[in-house]
């Protein structure tokens, strides 16, 4: 799974066969199927990890007694650094399978739940603006994530760059001034 998700995020999915993955691990592609029927499911699996592993990691570092802010901006350097070492296609290609968009929207529809407690935390921290309807938020990203794959963006910026407009220019949108100054120093020493 982990040289196949490395293959995916340096050329694109569509680029990696099974042939491809098989060789890399010098096993035959009849023992690749053994394990994997598909290159989905094999990339469905390796997604499912990755979220995995990140919620997880993300979960420990809040419980390490950091402010919302702290948080956001720990996932947000995480993103970034994955963004420059995935291939562009890769983001491109993902929808191409039914069953991993699949999961990306019932990702989506499971955490928005913890989205709005950890919101609701920023607020009661005094970090995040009391007066936004967070439960909207989700909806107008996923369309601006929309907007950006149907209008291939993608081959006119890179994604840390698009990534970089949407998430940082929101965010200000949703901080106090105490959150702005927060983010200001934790963009200064942290992903700079």
């Amino acid at each position: 799974m982990e040289t196949a998700m490395k293959l995916f995020s340096e050329r694109g999915i569509k680029a990696v066969k099974m042939d491809d993955i098989a060789q890399q691990l010098g096993i035959s592609k009849r023992t690749l199927y053994e394990v994997y029927e598909d290159k989905e499911k094999l990339l469905y699996q390796g997604i499912v990890k990755y979220d995995r592993e990140k919620r997880n990691y993300l979960e420990q570092y809040a419980r390490q007694g950091h402010h919302v802010i702290d948080i956001i901006i720990e996932a947000y350097r995480m993103k970034v650094k994955e963004t420059r070492s995935v291939n562009p296609l890769f983001y491109e290609d993902i929808m191409k399978y039914p069953k991993v968009e699949q999961y990306i929207k019932d990702e989506h529809k499971r955490t928005r739940e913890g989205f709005l407690q950890f919101m609701q935390r920023g607020v009661d921290e005094g970090c995040l603006r009391s007066d936004v309807d967070y439960a909207m938020v989700p909806h107008l990203l996923d369309a601006i994530g929309n907007h950006i794959m149907t209008n291939q963006l993608l081959k006119k910026h890179s994604m840390e760059e698009l990534f970089n407009n949407l998430f940082l220019v929101s965010l200000r949108g949703l901080c106090t001034m105490k959150g702005l100054q927060l983010l200001e120093e934790a963009i200064a020493t942290k992903i700079r």
